[in-house]
């Protein structure tokens, strides 16, 4: 075994540590409205809960159609190799582009640390980190 094989196990090893807070499953904005208390579950089994205020905020942005697509939280992709987040999926970068007020929006959309600090001081709760390795 070289040492480049075990440096990449490790990195990955610490990699899926940093992402077991990320739920087993994610539910949608419809189900979410429902819940007294909505959450989600990690795969580490803690209980991550959502603020209504965002949730509530999410429901006015998008269509009543799209309420029942939406699954939360949305994932911003953290790369080893950029300094930003990508975002993936239709509603998700409609989201995020009518939050930051992006004009031009795309799918996957990537947003700077800038952003990304704003996009997080208003959707704290239903946006999450997901660490990846390049």
């Amino acid at each position: 075994m070289n040492e480049d094989d075990r440096s990449h196990r490790l990195l990955k090893k610490q990699i899926l540590i940093l992402n077991r807070h990320l739920p087993k499953r994610r539910k949608t904005l419809q189900l979410l409205l429902e819940e007294d208390r909505p959450h989600v579950v990690g795969s580490d089994g803690t209980r991550h809960r959502f603020k209504k205020d965002e949730i509530n905020l999410l429901k006015k942005i998008l269509d009543d159609s799209d309420i029942k697509k939406l699954k939360l939280p949305i994932y911003m992709e953290i790369q080893s190799v950029n300094s930003g987040a990508k975002i993936s999926g239709k509603l998700e970068t409609e989201i995020v582009c009518k939050i930051l007020k992006i004009e031009e929006c795309s799918d996957p959309l990537f947003i700077y640390r800038a952003d990304l600090k704003n996009l997080r001081k208003i959707l704290s709760s239903t946006t999450q980190y997901i660490f990846l390795l390049k």
